[in-house]
């Protein structure tokens, strides 16, 4: 069985817009995801402000550190998009896929990788933007170019109405 058909079994949820399918510290439910429609967002916590790290589209897996060593949460994702529809995968049905579609093991393998290259980097590149920020208070700095990162800070993602934060529903 290959990794589409794989994914054509997961069970699935979908959540709405604004909806925080989890919040950054968290203990994790053991689940990860992928996602088939949609965009979610994810924010971290850095230097006391929540900054929005990247986009998650279509065709990406994520929340694989809860399968691996069910850490808390080390991101929050919130949705973007109208909706978004998301496949649910836990230890089983990761290990599962493991042994009935190899490729899976390696595509995310690779992406994880990739994504924490990225993610260190955002993350430097934040920092050092507020230790330049700190050593130019009474400057005025005409020369200054705007960078992808520079528009990453963002606003808090916000909770539920009732102001309550929990993971999504998993049937």
């Amino acid at each position: 069985m290959g990794l589409k058909e794989s994914l054509a079994k997961l069970s699935m949820i979908t959540i709405k817009r604004g909806e925080l399918l989890f919040k950054e510290g968290v203990p994790s439910n053991g689940a990860m995801f992928f996602l088939f429609e949609g965009q979610l967002d994810i924010y971290k916590h850095i230097e006391g402000k929540h900054t929005r790290m990247r986009s998650i589209l279509p065709g990406e897996f994520f929340g694989e550190m809860a399968i691996i060593n069910n850490s808390p949460r080390s991101a929050s994702i919130v949705v973007v998009s109208e909706n978004a529809k998301l496949g649910i995968i836990n230890r089983g049905t990761f290990v599962k896929m493991g042994q009935e579609s190899p490729e899976f093991l390696f595509l995310l393998l690779k992406r994880v990788i990739e994504r924490l290259y990225e993610t260190d980097s955002k993350i430097r590149a934040i920092k050092k933007k507020d230790d330049d920020g700190e050593k130019i208070t009474s400057k005025e700095n005409t020369s200054e170019e705007t960078s992808p990162e520079d528009a990453s800070n963002e606003e808090e993602p916000s909770e539920g109405e009732d102001g309550s934060v929990s993971e999504a529903p998993i049937e």
